[in-house]
Formats: C-alpha cells, structure tokens, sequence
C-alpha cells in the first residue's frame, strides 16, 4: 500500500533491476509478503524483493528508448497474490539493439550502448596485413562513462514522545502514540523521506519530496493522474487551502479501493523553495474508526514545521 502512496507523489514510472538482469517498468502499487506488486502496462508483476537489485525512477518517454520491451505478459493481480511468478524475460534481440547516446542530463537514469565503428578491411588488392592510412581511418569518438548516482545523504531521524523529527530534511511534527516509523521506507520507495503506520496496516502517512523546480500545479496534476491509475473508483471529495508551517498549502480529500477495499485519503501539498513537500494519509474507510484516524491523520498533516 506504501508504494501506491509513493508512486502518485511521483512523476515519473519505476525501474526495477533485476538481478538476472531483467528491467521492469511501471509502477509500484503495493509491498507484502516481501515482494513488490508491480503495474506495467501489460499486466501486474509480482517480485520478490531478494531478486531486486535495484529501483530507479525515470522518465517515462526517455526509458522507453533504452529499454527493451518484455516479451510476455505479466499474470493477473489474483494470480500475482497467490505466488510470485518468475521475472519477466526480455526479447533479446531487442535488447542488444543499439540506442542513441542520452542527454547529459538523462545519465544519471539511463544505461546506453553505444555503437562503434568497425576498422575497415583492407584492400583485396593490396596486402591483407597492411595498416591502413592514417587519414583513412574514421574518427572514434570517446564517451565518457555515466557518472554513478551520488550516494543519499545518512537520515538522521529521532522520535521524542510524540513528536517526529528529522534532522537531515530539517522538520518536525506530531506523532500518534501508536505509530510507529516504518523502517526501510526511504530503501524501499525512491524519494521517499519517511513513512509512519499503525502496526495493523490500516493506517498510513507518507511524506515525499518532488525536487527539480517544479511548478505546485504540475506536481498535483500528476499525482491526481497517478492515483486514478492506483486506485479504483477514485473520487475526489473537497479541495481547500490550509496553513502549514507558516505555507499556503493545497489539501485534497478523496476515496478509492485498493484491492477490493475502500480508503479514505488526504494529500497535502507544501512547496519550499525548489521543492514541493507531499504528505499522504490514507486510513481504511470500511471501519469504525474511520472518522477518528481521519482527524488523526490532518493532526499530524498540520502539525508539519520546517526547523531549517
């Protein structure tokens, strides 16, 4: 349920490596049992997370010329809950397809091969061991390797009673007494910075961070897209504006299922400097308790304060 969170704070798919070398693209709509649930478009892959090597987000438009398309179909998400099917198999033939060199600024994301230019034979006529001309022979051009991503900063988080603090993005806020932090949740989902839950999974909070200058309004364009494609029966309810450490931010209310179970939601929207800050609570609709861990959950939302 996290990675359905994360992947509408999202804007770009998810990458996921394999470690038989296997590439699967979509997106992450749910963690259990140890392995993700993966929509593509082509179906629900299940994976098991030992097989992971690595999860890397990317634009969309870009990996698809950099990355082969798989040759079958994934199996259903009723198929995919029982057991994990094997990964996903590339066509090889599309895979050892040259494609073009990427921009400086897709490097970081995306592997390329190159191609080469093979020394030309020589003449039938003169000697088969004779070196060419120098100024015969075609200019090669020298790439440099991608630069590996930077390594993330250490999280230096704490929790005091019931406050939260995190140190390394500079903020703190409430903490319901029976949440706890979910450990691994920064590993697990890509830019994600925290996740916080109860202990019978029935209840979350997601902070994330969308980075690179992007406007609020596209920002919210894209998660609203991204949880029509997680959810089903996606509804939006209200919109209003709210005050969160001393920010102008965007709540928006909504309901939807997920696995044949209806949540009811909240994503806030904080922009801070470059960034825009998305705090996700989703509680399960179908209880008794709904309306009580709704409060909790805007508590916890607005008690939100930026220390840096």
């Amino acid at each position: 349920m996290l990675a359905a969170l994360f992947s509408a704070a999202g804007a770009h798919p998810d990458e996921i490596k394999l470690k038989d070398g296997t590439k699967i693209v979509g997106t992450i709509v749910g963690f259990e049992d140890n392995s993700f649930k993966v929509k593509t478009s082509y179906g629900f892959a299940v994976v098991q997370k030992d097989q992971v090597v690595s999860i890397v987000v990317s634009d969309g438009a870009k990996k698809a010329d950099t990355v082969a398309k798989p040759s079958a179909a994934a199996p259903t998400a009723a198929a995919a809950a029982s057991s994990a099917p094997p990964p996903v198999k590339l066509d090889k033939t599309e895979h050892a397809a040259a494609t073009p060199a990427p921009k400086a600024s897709d490097a970081a994301n995306a592997i390329v091969e190159y191609p080469h230019t093979d020394t030309p034979t020589p003449s039938a006529q003169g000697d088969a061991l004779a070196t060419p001309k120098r100024d015969s022979q075609p200019a090669v051009a020298t790439v440099a390797a991608p630069p590996k991503p930077a390594a993330p900063e250490p999280m230096h988080e704490q929790v005091s009673g019931n406050t939260y603090t995190n140190d390394t993005y500079g903020f703190r806020m409430y903490k319901p007494p029976t949440w706890k932090v979910i450990e691994g949740a920064r590993k697990i989902l890509p830019g994600a910075i925290t996740a916080m839950g109860t202990d019978d999974q029935t209840t979350y909070l997601l902070i994330g961070q969308e980075t690179g200058g992007k406007s609020l309004a596209s920002v919210m364009d894209v998660a609203d897209k991204r949880l029509h494609d997680v959810m089903e029966n996606f509804r939006p309810l209200d919109e209003k504006r709210v005050t969160i450490s001393g920010v102008t931010a965007i709540e928006r209310r909504f309901r939807g299922s997920v696995d044949q179970k209806d949540w009811s939601g909240v994503v806030a929207y904080v922009p801070r400097g470059a960034s825009v800050y998305t705090i996700f609570g989703m509680t399960l609709a179908d209880t008794d308790l709904v309306q009580i861990q709704e409060n909790v959950i805007s508590r916890a939302i607005t008690s939100l304060q930026f220390t840096k």
